[in-house]
């Protein structure tokens, strides 16, 4: 059964997304995370993770790796309270959540217009 984490924590929104990003940084992609998400929100931020199973969950975050990486971000320094929600559920279909990603189109780059000696700069 698949398992989706929702941490919200509060605190000062910019040191906590930095320290999400160490946090992300240092603890990677597991295995058995599928998704991992962090946004900000009007009092700190929120993070989304989306895992294959409750199994693979509890073994990243008691692997002394995942307990340094949390330890080491700053991110339970920074936060100065926090909720967390974990749902099991097998309503989540990866095939749905790869097939509905779309790749951005590529913008063409503007040409920039050139400057005629008589423009000021």
């Amino acid at each position: 059964m698949s398992v989706l984490v929702l941490v919200q924590m509060q605190g000062k929104t910019d040191r906590l997304l930095e320290a999400s990003d160490r946090l992300a940084e240092a603890f990677g992609m597991p295995d058995g995370l599928t998704a991992q998400v962090a946004a900000p929100t009007d009092e700190g931020i929120v993070i989304l993770q989306l895992w294959e199973s409750e199994e693979q969950r509890t073994a990243a975050n008691e692997a002394p790796e995942g307990r340094d990486a949390l330890l080491e971000s700053g991110i339970l320094r920074e936060a100065v309270t926090g909720t967390s929600v974990v749902c099991e559920t097998d309503r989540i279909k990866f095939a749905d959540v790869v097939a509905a990603h779309r790749p951005r189109r590529k913008r063409a780059p503007r040409a920039k217009a050139a400057a005629s000696p008589a423009d000021p700069v």
